[in-house]
């Protein structure tokens, strides 16, 4: 059985990974105006995808 994370380190893994979130849309975001390769949008889109994820997860576990 795993042991809950202490609120502190919960938080600042919920802090990092919003902040990790909000870059990867951002980047996507800049990268498709300016027409960055294909591959540069599926990184940052990945990225996004796993980040939303993880959040979800955590959620549900903290809340489920």
């Amino acid at each position: 059985m795993t042991h809950p994370e202490p609120p502190a380190r919960a938080g600042l893994a919920r802090a990092l990974l919003w902040s990790a979130l909000v870059v990867s849309v951002v980047g996507n975001a800049v990268a498709s105006v300016v027409g960055a390769d294909t591959a540069v949008n599926l990184g940052f889109g990945a990225f996004t995808a796993v980040t939303a994820a993880t959040l979800a997860v955590r959620w549900w576990r903290e809340h489920g």
